[in-house]
């Protein structure tokens, strides 16, 4: 009886993975999107540390995406604090992003 339960359990696991895709190792880092990671980052107008700065972000604060960009070295992501609604550039260094997540894969199922 529990070998049937437990291959149930793998099999539904399993399932929910190929259903929403590539599992993160942190569920909680998916789902609050962004976070800063500097104890205080800048977020400017345009992907440039010469940029107008729109406001700051602090560490643990999260935030959400939707762009990214690659100026002068520098990868940045275009963000929404959530705190304080404030949008613009952040760089990647300053903040943790859930496409830095390491991936988790099942012997079962292909790696993405």
């Amino acid at each position: 009886m529990k070998m049937r339960t437990r291959v149930a359990a793998t099999a539904s696991v399993a399932l929910a993975l190929t259903a929403g895709g590539l599992a993160t190792a942190t569920s909680a880092s998916a789902a609050s999107g962004c976070y800063i990671t500097a104890s205080a980052a800048n977020v400017r107008s345009s992907p440039s540390t010469s940029a107008r700065i729109n406001g700051v972000a602090y560490r643990g604060w999260t935030c959400s995406t939707w762009d990214s960009a690659y100026s002068k070295g520098q990868y940045w992501y275009k963000v929404k604090i959530n705190r304080t609604g404030v949008t613009g550039w952040v760089r990647n260094d300053l903040m943790h992003h859930p496409d830095e997540d390491i991936r988790t894969c099942i012997p079962e199922l292909p790696c993405r």
